[in-house]
């Protein structure tokens, strides 16, 4: 997503290699960084596949075939985990933020609404209609522009971002910390009369950030909070209870997230 660029300014192989055709990726690759770049990428892919994807299918098979019927509960709400071989999602945040966030879609979708995603992650899971911007993710239909510049001919009804927002101005080289209070004004400016942005923000990555949410620097209108228990298993707490959560960076994941919310609710 939104970090997938290293300081020469070169998509990574995870950004290049995670959707769509592998002849295709490849063939981007070979044109934009050469033979040996190329032949880099695909090591780094096959190593992947034998070490990484391969263990976590069984553990997929796992955790739909024995805990399929698990749910957590978010502003009274009944939400199932979301299991899924899209970055082991039974190992992080996404376990919880994904079915929130779909959910909101599906209801303004039902409705009509004009949608923006910010962050290529929804159409990892769903097959999704809405309109998708991400500055690194190189796959065919989504806007590839810096989410800083981007300004569209018409404004959005609902715009969403999936732990994607703290990676704006920190994963990026030269960092700026501060990019990301430049990225949600801008998405504020293209919100439509009564629209609204919700994101969900992982505490610990982007240290910086979270010290915006402490002192108000980076405020919503409303804002609710998970926390990670045990293994999958997320539940809703206060801001007191997550304020200080560290990152998990052996997994990854976020240990507490926030759901920021701006416009009417």
């Amino acid at each position: 997503m939104l970090s997938f660029s290293d300081k020469n300014g070169k998509t990574s192989p995870q950004g290049l290699i995670s959707r769509g055709s592998l002849f295709l990726r490849a063939k981007t690759i070979y044109n934009r960084n050469g033979l040996s770049y190329l032949i880099r990428v695909l090591i780094r892919y096959l190593f992947e596949l034998i070490f990484h994807s391969s263990p976590n299918y069984v553990k997929l098979f796992y955790y739909k075939k024995f805990k399929a019927s698990e749910t957590f509960k978010f502003n009274g709400r009944e939400y199932h985990y979301l299991f899924h071989p899209y970055c082991s999602t039974w190992e992080n945040e996404r376990c919880a933020a994904i079915p929130i966030i779909w959910d909101i879609v599906k209801k303004n979708q039902e409705e009509g609404k004009r949608i923006l995603e910010v962050g290529n992650v929804l159409s990892y899971v769903y097959p999704i209609k809405h309109d998708v911007l991400d500055k690194y993710d190189l796959v065919e239909g989504v806007i590839n522009e810096d989410v800083v510049n981007f300004h569209p001919s018409s404004k959005y009804d609902l715009i969403i971002s999936i732990v994607t927002l703290q990676s704006v101005g920190w994963n990026e080289f030269p960092r700026e910390p501060r990019k990301v209070l430049q990225a949600i004004d801008n998405l504020k400016s293209i919100l439509a009369p009564n629209g609204i942005l919700v994101v969900i923000h992982g505490l610990g990555e982007h240290k910086e950030m979270d010290e915006m949410l402490k002192n108000g620097l980076l405020k919503f209108d409303k804002q609710f909070y998970l926390m990670k228990t045990t293994g999958h298993k997320w539940r809703q707490a206060t801001w007191e209870e997550v304020k200080d959560l560290e990152y998990n960076h052996s997994i990854p994941t976020a240990n507490g997230v926030v759901v920021g919310i701006i416009g009417p609710t």
